[in-house]
């Protein structure tokens, strides 16, 4: 009885966060599949780490952050090994198929398209309502540094959308 219920309250967590993991997760996939498949193995890996303080959405994130960085690691080596050149991403932008909103929607996918520290900060702050000073302990420097790359991060992020507008 007592698995029952905990299965059930780990089927309410993915249920309740879903959503949220696949955009962030496409943000960094920039691919459905890949990113289902991140989900997948964070979100298990995520349970099985996580202690109860905290934000588990902030957790799994943290989680699937490093997973995906160790699956491009692993691509890349494949690809040294093989010879093979890098394959670019599908054309239609897994991400308009998951934000309805327009402006919310050309947001994600220009935070997907920054580089990978601007995009990791952005991706806390935006999505996961973490403040300077969380950030800045979870990334081992200070919250002075973090609005620094957050303030150059909005700097191409506007600059991204008045192209975009133009």
């Amino acid at each position: 009885m007592a698995s029952q219920k905990k299965n059930d309250q780990i089927a309410e967590l993915y249920r309740q966060y879903r959503h949220s993991l696949l955009i962030i997760a496409v943000s960094y996939t920039r691919s459905l599949a890949d990113a289902e498949d991140l989900i997948q193995s964070a979100f298990t890996k995520a349970i099985l780490s996580y202690e109860t303080n905290g934000s588990f959405l902030f957790w799994v994130n943290k989680v699937m952050r490093n997973e995906w960085y160790s699956i491009v690691r692993k691509r890349q080596k494949e690809r040294s090994l093989d010879g093979l050149p890098e394959i670019s991403s599908p054309s239609p932008d897994p991400l308009e198929k998951l934000i309805q909103d327009d402006n919310r929607r050309m947001l994600a996918i220009m935070i997907a398209d920054l580089p990978e520290r601007y995009r990791d900060i952005m991706i806390e702050y935006v999505y996961l309502g973490r403040s300077d000073e969380q950030i800045a302990a979870d990334h081992h420097t200070n919250a002075a540094n973090i609005r620094k790359i957050r303030s150059r991060a909005k700097k191409m992020l506007e600059d991204r959308r008045k192209e975009h507008n133009e």
